[in-house]
């Protein structure tokens, strides 16, 4: 006989698929409420976070509209106009300080050299030679000649020393040079005695030394361009004929008025320094040199720009 189907055995498999099955809903709706929590508070912090940021960003432009309309009151009304008339008062100013300053530097320039010098060097020239020409500026003496002699210069230096006349050992140039150098040949023809003057030596000198034992270097500062601007006063200073001198500050970039400017050329007495000169000094970022006469340096500037920006920073 077959047997029938357990209907206890059936039941109780449909209690225990209907247990695990509200079981899995459980827990499905309470991971479906914590998913929802979560969700609630991201957007509670969200919505907090926009708020925070509406009301920062309000006061923000409330303090620019604040700002805006206190720039616009009559205390800074015309502000602009009123910085650019105190920007040319400030350049009249600066050429008015240079004026000033140059005139003390001429001053101090002005050497107590003794009048009887010309007078010395006449007295001075050796019988075989003879002075082109002479220049004194008040705090050295150059003189060119000719001579038949090397050492008569240097017999000519001596004897000038012998009066005080140089401060310092002077420069001494001998160049030997050709007769026609010298002179037409019809100057060396005696007319009245008929005679002839030929040497087989013939020498150029140069002679360069210090009157007084004491020089000036002064620096200037200025804005380089077709009108003369300057940027400071004349600074000068006294130096020891012969001795070192040397300016480490505000040479490759000098500030005034709140602006920076940087170095593009120098000249020394007039005379612009060659670019390897420049070069030079800009890299020592220094300008030094020896104190033998009175100088007037020159500093000439431009307004600094900012660098572009390079390829990898774009």
């Amino acid at each position: 006989m077959a047997s029938g189907v357990n209907k206890k055995l059936l039941a109780k498999t449909d209690m225990n698929f209907f247990r695990e099955f509200t079981a899995n809903a459980a827990r499905a709706a309470r991971m479906l409420g914590y998913a929802m929590a979560v969700g609630i508070l991201v957007v509670f912090i969200v919505v907090g976070l926009i708020g925070y940021l509406a009301v920062r960003n309000y006061m923000k432009q409330q303090d620019i509209n604040n700002i805006n309309a206190e720039l616009a009151g009559p205390e800074y009304a015309g502000l602009e106009e009123k910085a650019k008339q105190l920007q040319e008062e400030l350049k009249q100013k600066n050429n008015y300080f240079y004026a000033l300053t140059s005139m003390r530097t001429n001053v101090d320039r002005t050497a107590d050299v003794p009048l009887e010098i010309p007078g010395i060097l006449a007295k001075s020239i050796p019988s075989d030679s003879y002075v082109t020409d002479y220049a004194i500026d008040g705090s050295s003496m150059k003189l060119n000649g000719f001579s038949f002699s090397y050492y008569s210069p240097v017999d000519m230096v001596n004897m000038l020393q012998a009066s005080k006349v140089f401060t310092s050992r002077p420069i001494i140039t001998v160049t030997r040079v050709e007769q026609t150098d010298v002179g037409k040949a019809d100057a060396f023809y005696n007319e009245k005695t008929g005679d002839i003057i030929a040497l087989n030596n013939y020498y150029s000198f140069k002679i360069e030394g210090t009157l007084i034992s004491k020089v000036y270097i002064s620096v200037g500062r200025f804005l380089n361009g077709s009108t003369v601007t300057s940027l400071s006063g004349v600074e000068t200073t006294e130096y020891t004929a012969g001795a070192e001198y040397s300016y480490t500050e505000g040479i490759n970039t000098y500030t005034a008025g709140g602006v920076t400017y940087n170095l593009v050329k120098i000249t020394v007495n007039g005379t612009d320094v060659d670019a390897q000169s420049l070069a030079n000094i800009k890299a020592a970022n220094a300008l030094s040199g020896t104190a033998k006469e009175n100088a007037e340096i020159n500093l000439y500037y431009e307004v600094a720009t900012a660098a572009a920006p390079s390829e990898a920073a774009k």
